[in-house]
């Protein structure tokens, strides 16, 4: 990445090393990976996408079952990328470099792609949260505004009703358009960042081309072509609503804090990461199985190399050492209330800055 435009996080404090000490205690008779559980889990997954597009491209007769097997495809397409494709990348799937990159890959499969995403996610977003021109991951600007310094436009007073639409969308912007607008540009945000060349750019050029092999060839053998792009726009919309709205319910939500633009950061990186970073409904078991522990994000960002099985301990060892140093460790009891506080978020940010309005309350939303 550019370091030239690098911000400089506090010295650690004893906050940092009691949580390393303590979860170094806690993996001292397991390993941070996965087990077999990640396996079986893994397997489910991707036997529920396959059968998803074999019902849809080679039994799907009529709209119902063609609405019943896109919508399918597209929680499948979304449970293979938090659970299989984001442990992979991360590292965190297997001690074997190899299984990690065979399960990164599934993000390769799915259109994205894993190069890409590791420069955006992993050395991005896991290092400068919620910072303005450094978190790609909270810009969706102009469509709406994700942090209190973005411009201002009028028709963003309506962002809390129309941005979910957006997330709609964005499955397909990635296939068609960023992936390939970083490329060219050569950076992510405002960030400069080494581009693919040789085997890395072929591959990446290659599972492109698989992706539209998979998604639109076959299927038009079988189907009209306007057919086969509605229900492209259907499947991606389900997984892109999906996928984002699980991303915003830890970062753009009222509780987090969100550094303005050109703010010198006065946390070190862990106290940055807790303030910036929520978790939700994390005795919610089903929940925590089909997000792949996403719903433990700051656990994630505190430890991300660490398998996603384990987010649930160490969530609680983490809220304790952070109450202990006397910081505040954000969370919400249910995925209903995260969804509400998103909203409030939403609704916030999409009156003018000069506005001062009293947010939003769960009674006006609901």
């Amino acid at each position: 990445m550019d370091l030239s435009q690098t911000h400089h996080f506090a010295p650690a404090t004893s906050l940092k090393t009691a949580l390393e000490s303590r979860v170094e205690r806690f993996f001292a008779l397991r390993s941070r990976h996965a087990d077999a559980r990640i396996y079986i889990k893994s397997a489910i997954l991707l036997a529920w996408f396959g059968v998803s597009y074999y019902a849809l491209v080679f039994r799907a007769s009529t709209f119902g079952e063609g609405l019943a097997a896109a919508v399918s495809l597209g929680l499948a397409t979304a449970g293979i990328g938090f659970n299989i494709q984001h442990d992979g990348n991360h590292g965190s799937f297997s001690k074997h470099r190899w299984v990690n990159r065979l399960a990164g890959s599934t993000m390769d499969l799915l259109g994205g792609s894993s190069y890409l995403w590791i420069q955006k996610h992993n050395l991005a977003h896991h290092t400068y949260t919620n910072i303005p021109q450094s978190d790609e991951d909270i810009e969706i600007h102009p469509l709406g505004r994700l942090a209190p310094d973005d411009p201002y436009y009028a028709f963003h007073r309506y962002q809390h009703l129309y941005l979910w639409l957006i997330y709609a969308l964005l499955p397909a912007q990635l296939h068609f358009y960023n992936d390939f607008r970083k490329l060219w540009t050569g950076k992510i945000s405002s960030r400069k960042f080494p581009r693919p060349r040789g085997m890395a750019l072929a591959n990446l050029v290659a599972w492109k081309l698989v992706f539209v092999a998979w998604a639109f060839v076959i299927p038009c053998f079988y189907h009209r072509v306007w057919v086969v792009a509605a229900f492209y726009f259907l499947t991606t919309g389900v997984m892109g609503v999906v996928l984002s709205v699980v991303f915003q319910l830890a970062h753009s939500v009222e509780e987090v804090e969100h550094p303005s633009l050109g703010e010198e950061i006065q946390s070190e990186w862990v106290r940055h990461q807790i303030q910036t970073t929520a978790e939700f409904a994390r005795a919610n078991r089903l929940v925590t199985w089909y997000l792949g522990g996403l719903n433990f994000q700051t656990t994630h960002h505190l430890f991300p190399k660490v398998c996603h099985i384990h987010y649930p301990r160490l969530s609680r060892i983490i809220e304790k050492v952070c109450r202990q140093h006397g910081v505040e460790y954000r969370t919400q009891p249910s995925l209903g209330s995260a969804i509400r506080s998103h909203y409030r978020f939403l609704r916030r940010l999409a009156a003018p800055p000069t506005a001062n309005l009293p947010a939003a309350t769960d009674e006006a939303v609901f």
